[in-house]
């Protein structure tokens, strides 16, 4: 055998077992036990006592080491029963590389883990900075906001061509894409997150700014621009909003309603009695009057009157915007009136006068709302009674600190559901 050969196979079988012990470390995201480590080298090695050569000898481990509980999944050891533990730095490092990037944690991280600094606060709160500052948090931003916003459901819905000709593909990503890249200023530039609620400015392309009716916008390129007209304003008046919230063939008040109190004021409606008639969807029916006039006739059942009270009159303060999200003055040839009084005998007179009720005398309810919402995505599991309490503690960060978005991450980081494991009872 060539001599040059032997040595640098020797030279293989002398650095792969380091090798196996690094890959392991990084895909386990914690550094590999002893055992684990001699039991990844004897697959190696017996590759290679039976003459296989180092590179497929090597295949091996890293298969083993691709298919264990410990890579396919984020595995947190349980405390004794009935108590609580801090994760440890491992465990909070992956908890937070999986919260802000939906990824293993990068070299950085992990040395932080690594020296056993990373859960100090000035050490945290940096790295929080760090990976929210990288283009890796673009995935936070993409599932976080799809889900809380349920923005994936607009991809399934299609609209009545027939009464909605204008909209098309091309349009249905326009208003993905302004959504997005709002829900990304307000992130990347640290703003409020009562901008969810109202803002003076939007993203739009000629597409998007023709169906909105503004003018002096062309090309497909995606800019900024400032809203003059008090009728549009954060994302309950973007069209994506509006649309997932309608029927094919028309608004739909009641959804729209819904999912206000879902997403916007955390506090959704029962589903409905059994055997209640749903509203005609048919053309004919509009000769009956308008859809608030039809909607009042359907919902003179009492066991659907409370509910529909709140729910309608938050969706009717929308009524405005078509089903496609564009602005009109008529439904069908009825006029459309977009006023109505939420409880507590607060009162508006159309989409703005309501955007200004929510993000005022309803900011605590969005507040809380949001950061439940945001605790649920980072926690991956949903909300117990137990959590109240750190949700309380969110929303009082938030509230101290400008409501902005990075008050949120950096309270929802330091909140115990996120820094523990373990039964927490109501009275911890």
């Amino acid at each position: 055998a060539d001599p040059a050969n032997v040595a640098e196979v020797m030279s293989a079988d002398e650095k792969l077992p380091d090798a196996i012990a690094r890959f392991a470390t990084r895909a386990f995201r914690r550094p590999v036990s002893d055992e684990d480590r001699a039991r990844l080298t004897a697959l190696y090695q017996d590759g290679r006592q039976r003459g296989v050569a180092p590179r497929e000898s090597l295949a091996v481990p890293m298969m083993a080491v691709l298919t264990t509980p410990q890579f396919l999944f984020r595995l947190e050891t349980d405390p004794a029963e009935g108590e609580v533990r801090e994760l440890d730095n491992f465990e909070l490092a992956t908890r937070l590389s999986y919260f802000l990037w939906s990824s293993m944690p990068d070299e950085t991280l992990f040395a932080h883990a690594l020296n056993g600094d990373l859960a100090q606060p000035e050490t945290l709160e940096l790295e929080i900075k760090r990976m929210m500052d990288d283009e890796k948090s673009v995935a936070m931003l993409d599932n976080f906001i799809s889900q809380w916003l349920q923005l994936r459901s607009l991809k399934k819905l299609a609209p009545d061509p027939g009464r909605y000709p204008t909209f098309d593909e091309s349009l249905r990503e326009a208003m993905l894409t302004e959504t997005r890249m709002f829900a990304t200023s307000i992130i990347r530039e640290d703003r409020s997150v009562l901008e969810f609620l109202d803002a003076d400015y939007t993203f739009v392309n000629e597409k998007l700014a023709k169906h909105y009716g503004m003018t002096d916008v062309s090309g497909d390129e995606f800019r900024r621009v400032s809203l003059n007209d008090p009728r549009r304003g954060g994302v309950l008046t973007q069209a994506s909003i509006l649309t997932l919230t309608s029927n094919p063939t028309r608004t739909s008040p009641v959804k729209r309603g819904k999912w206000i109190m879902e997403n916007m004021l955390g506090t959704p409606p029962p589903p409905p009695p059994p055997g209640v008639q749903l509203l005609s969807e048919e053309s004919e029916a509009e000769l009956l009057g308008s859809l608030r006039e039809r909607m009042e006739q359907h919902r003179s059942n009492p066991a659907c009157a409370v509910c529909h009270e709140k729910m309608d009159s938050l969706g009717f303060g929308f009524e405005n915007f078509d089903a496609v999200g564009a602005w009109r003055e008529l439904d069908g040839k009825f006029a459309i009136d977009p006023s109505g009084t939420l409880p507590g005998n607060q009162q508006f007179r159309g989409p703005a006068e309501l955007r200004q009720i929510l993000k005022n005398q309803r900011r605590d309810q969005f507040l809380r709302c949001v950061s439940e919402k945001m605790l649920t995505y980072a926690l991956g599991r949903e909300l117990q009674s137990y959590d109240r309490c750190a949700v309380d503690a969110i929303v009082r960060e938030l509230t101290a600190n400008d409501f902005r978005f990075s008050a949120l991450v950096k309270a929802v980081v330091s909140s115990e559901p996120f820094r523990k494991r373990g039964f927490r009872g109501e009275t911890q």
